[in-house]
């Protein structure tokens, strides 16, 4: 990385997470080998995120918490976060899905060894596994994913996940236009991130929707709306995908 203070950024947007952030942060620090910063991406002073962060920045100097004044919300939360952030390369990651941040150090692995720009966490291929959550948002997800990638021809077989690494000059270049609500900005920066023909990764992970309890904050009829708008945003954009770019990169052992 140019920045050699800091490899890593992880974005870390909260919405009354107390407990799953403990263990996220607990499990990241165990886990990551090399200079990271934490930044715990907040929307309000009462979030119960706070008193457990404060807590955690008395053992560790890396973690940050930072106030978001942009607007409510994941989105604005993430924009927020790596606005404030020191690498050069960021990662987003949901706070309620603490298991797939295991898979950090292999998603770095495609950045720095295989050249990656851009790479995503996926829930469906090589092995990938999606747990818990609701039952209506499980069965829309993977439906959504596979028939999007059907027909467009997208690399990646999970695009609306929230765990995304990215050099952050793919980030500058993305315009994001979702409007906050949930995750759709997740979606739309996967196809994006096609569009400007990065070269995209793809790491496999186990999820588990809300394993430590939290507020979830899904909302079935503005999500779908938003989602579903970035669908056929991507469909209507296929001629502008890059054909030479049709095949993901992963780390050789799940191609075995």
């Amino acid at each position: 990385m140019i920045n050699k203070e800091c490899d890593l950024s992880v974005i870390l947007p909260v919405y009354n997470e107390d407990q799953s952030l403990s263990i996220m942060i607990k499990i990241l620090e165990a886990t990551l080998d090399f200079n990271h910063e934490v930044l715990v991406v907040y929307d309000d002073p009462s979030d119960t995120s706070i008193p457990p962060a404060k807590e955690l920045q008395k053992i560790f100097s890396n973690i940050n918490l930072v106030y978001n004044d942009i607007g409510r919300g994941a989105q604005n939360a993430v924009i927020k976060g790596i606005e404030s952030s020191k690498s050069d390369l960021v990662l987003v990651a949901c706070v309620d899905e603490v298991i797939p941040i295991i898979a950090i150090k292999e998603m770095m692995e495609l950045i720095n060894k295989k050249n990656c720009d851009f790479v995503s966490a996926t829930r469906y291929s090589f092995g990938g596994k999606r747990y818990g959550g609701s039952l209506v948002g499980g069965v829309l997800s993977r439906s959504a994913n596979f028939i999007f990638r059907l027909i467009t021809g997208i690399v990646f077989s999970d695009s609306t996940t929230g765990m995304k690494m990215m050099k952050k000059k793919v980030w500058n270049q993305i315009n994001i236009e979702s409007d906050p609500v949930g995750w759709a900005f997740a979606f739309e920066i996967a196809i994006k991130a096609q569009l400007l023909g990065c070269k995209m990764g793809e790491i496999p992970v186990k999820g588990v929707d809300r394993l430590f309890g939290g507020t979830s904050t899904f909302k079935l009829v503005p999500w779908f709306k938003e989602y579903i708008r970035w669908f056929m945003w991507g469909i209507r954009k296929i001629n502008r995908f890059n054909r030479s770019q049709k095949k993901i990169i992963t780390l050789d052992k799940y191609l075995n």
